[in-house]
């Protein structure tokens, strides 16, 4: 069974919530670039509303950091994501 939950950030930041873990990924509709729930680098490219993409994955070691340093990063990340959600919503509110 899989599990997979997507919460948007902002326009072309996503949060992505699975049994792996999370991931983050940011780009427009047909292209992306993130980091999977299992702290894996990639890219994506699709035809909005077809169902049609590709994603590539990033070898290890590619570009000289390890994988554990781009799950920190991505942690980094979705926390930086979530406190702009919850510093949107406390201005929204405020406004009301």
């Amino acid at each position: 069974m899989r599990f997979q939950k997507s919460i948007r950030i902002a326009p072309g930041i996503r949060i992505k919530l699975s049994k792996s873990g999370v991931g983050v990924s940011v780009g427009p509709k047909g292209l992306k670039v993130g980091v999977d729930g299992k702290g894996r680098r990639y890219s994506s490219v699709g035809i909005p509303g077809t169902g049609i993409s590709q994603r590539n994955y990033a070898k290890a070691g590619d570009d000289g950091h390890t994988d554990e340093e781009y799950r920190r990063a991505a942690v980094i990340g979705v926390l930086i994501g979530v406190g702009v959600f919850v510093l949107i919503g406390l201005l929204a509110a405020a406004l009301h």
